[in-house]
């Protein structure tokens, strides 16, 4: 792998930003106590995958040691290999009476978190990244999925044809890779196809699911195979299989766009799409800590800033007016001129109607 790419990793430091957002919460909620300061400090357990994932699991410890540094907390956390065993361990951590949250983070762990709940009921359970409803002791924090990705789509929509980008060709083709076939990663997909057909109608997409979050060698595969067949750029939401896309992008000298500020290659990422799994896992963490957490489920984007796209530590040189372009799509989206659709079998459909030019 590409030097700089390592050292990039290696030296990853994400600034975070408080960014206070809208919820919109459903549920019966517990009842709000603010957590007594002093010697009794907010304590925390999390559920999760491997630590080392460049992504989103490492973005969710950065929120985790923000809270510890500046509100005061502790944290312990559980590394998670096999679905099955998420719902002991969060039974585990129940048991001890000793959390004032309890965080399982992933939406594939929906049916754990609720199983685990009924059975606590006084105790506080947050799903990050998930929704469930009608719970008066779990509350669900995620971002809107299309939005993280749409603004990159369409820069990577703009790229594509423009000649003054050297890693560029003449094919119109763009391409995303999925790691599960999820509802989260189908609408991340969504979203990327959506921003790059909003100002390039004709673009087309190369669209693969590696299977998994953990399997980087398929996904360089299925990425060396779609910069073969014409993909000058490729966007992905995969986990820690992404890292596969990021080997096919150096080898094949093409476009690159990660989803975390952890993976980019210097000279070859375009930008990267974040969501701030950090910044909502330190704002739920804040509102325990100071009796503002309620049931029910809380959705964030563009606006709240934790959604979008982001340039830190890229090199690669992107012309102003395609960058002015992608700003002016997002005020047009801001401003309720257009609904981005979830699923990628809406985009043809969702493009008939949907057209950076005719919004103007």
């Amino acid at each position: 792998m590409n030097k700089k790419l390592i050292s990039f990793m290696l030296v990853f430091v994400l600034v975070l930003t408080v960014v206070a957002g809208c919820s919109s919460d459903k549920g019966n909620d517990m009842e709000k106590q603010p957590v007594e300061s002093g010697d009794d400090k907010v304590k925390i357990a999390i559920v999760h995958k491997n630590l080392g994932d460049l992504g989103f699991v490492d973005e969710a410890h950065i929120g985790l040691n923000e809270a510890k540094d500046k509100l005061g907390i502790e944290f312990d956390y559980a590394e998670i290999v096999d679905i099955s065993e998420v719902e002991t361990q969060l039974r585990m951590f129940a048991d001890s009476e000793e959390y004032d949250l309890i965080i399982a983070l992933g939406a594939d762990y929906i049916d754990p978190v609720i199983a685990a709940a009924a059975d606590y009921p006084e105790q506080k359970f947050t799903l990050a990244d998930g929704v469930i409803e009608g719970y008066g002791n779990i509350h669900s924090i995620r971002a809107l999925d299309p939005e993280q990705t749409f603004l990159s789509g369409v820069i990577a929509g703009l790229v594509t044809k423009d000649e003054r980008m050297t890693l560029a060709n003449k094919e119109n083709i763009i391409g995303f890779v999925g790691g599960m076939d999820t509802p989260v990663s189908r609408s991340g997909a969504a979203g990327f196809m959506a921003g790059a057909k909003y100002v390039n109608p004709e673009v087309e997409f190369i669209y693969n699911i590696v299977g998994s979050y953990t399997d980087p060698g398929t996904a360089k595969e299925i990425a060396m195979t779609a910069y073969g067949r014409g993909a000058d750029v490729i966007s992905h939401n995969a986990g820690g299989s992404g890292l596969g896309v990021f080997n096919a992008a150096e080898e094949s000298n093409k476009y690159v766009i990660g989803s975390s500020k952890a993976s980019i290659d210097p000279e070859r990422s375009l930008v990267t799409s974040i969501k701030r799994i950090d910044l909502l896992i330190y704002q739920e963490i804040e509102n325990v800590k100071n009796g503002n957490w309620t049931a029910g489920v809380t959705l964030k984007g563009i606006r709240d800033g934790v959604c979008g796209y982001d340039r830190t530590g890229i090199n690669t040189e992107i012309p102003e007016d395609l960058l002015a372009i992608a700003e002016e799509v997002k005020q047009q989206y801001l401003d309720g001129k257009f609904e981005l659709p979830d699923d990628p079998d809406q985009i043809p459909e969702w493009a008939k109607s949907n057209n950076y030019q005719n919004n103007k």
